[in-house]
């Protein structure tokens, strides 16, 4: 019955949405070949100032939100339901990956986590978009990718309307790890990934699980900060 659904919400968007690219209007592309070099890619580093303790070493951006044409890439992904274009963002996290690599080799040693939505969110859009990436770059990479590791266990208001406190207070209480896996982390690094990040407080508090469980070094890596 779920498939189902998801097939009618998916020719009802086509329907309103027709799939034009979002970069030039080409018909029948979500975005085309052109269009796709043109996203922003390596736009830097940032270390995580927004909250005290900090449980994440470090926070990456692959590329740049303020180009227009990866808002409504990341936007289509997520509220269009358009999985296509995980390829697309996927390919800005390998770049990100393998330019971090040339300096710190050690990176394709950690575990890749997609951030963890609650199985009602998921159940509405059909997959997680962030555990998708963490697998695609997993796969081209050859890094373990984990989709188990870590649940959420509350259905949290979202965090779009909210101030960083309101943020940091909403999300709290809301993942746990598989205590199945807690050997597999134990003394390892892991990568957390979504595709973007705002204040930083859905990472930190997945951090902060994992760091419990008796992770060692967190990272976190979005598309872009929104």
């Amino acid at each position: 019955m779920l498939r189902i659904w998801q097939k009618i919400k998916k020719l009802f968007l086509e329907v309103i949405y027709p799939i034009n690219c979002l970069g030039c209007g080409h018909e029948g592309t979500w975005l085309c070949k052109d269009c796709e070099k043109k996203l922003p890619r390596d736009s830097g580093y940032m270390s995580l100032i927004d909250f005290s303790p900090s449980y994440l070493e470090a926070i990456i951006m692959a590329s740049d939100w303020q180009n227009v044409v990866l808002q409504k890439t990341i936007h289509a992904y997520k509220y269009n339901f358009a999985q296509e274009l995980s390829l697309v963002l996927a390919k800005l996290l390998i770049i990100k990956i393998n330019l971090l690599a040339e300096v710190y080799p050690a990176i394709k040693d950690f575990i890749l986590v997609g951030v963890p939505l609650h199985r009602k969110r998921r159940a509405w859009r059909g997959f997680n978009q962030a555990e998708l990436l963490a697998e695609l770059v997993g796969q081209e990479l050859k890094m373990t990718a984990s989709s188990n590791l870590i649940k959420r266990i509350k259905n949290t208001k979202p965090q779009v309307k909210l101030n960083s406190w309101g943020r940091e207070k909403n999300i709290k209480g809301a993942f746990k790890v598989n205590l199945k896996d807690l050997e597999m982390i134990k003394d390892r690094n892991i990568i957390l990934i979504d595709d973007v990040m705002t204040t930083g407080a859905t990472m930190n508090e997945c951090a902060r699980v994992l760091k419990e469980a008796g992770v060692k070094i967190i990272w976190g890596l979005a598309v872009a900060r929104g």
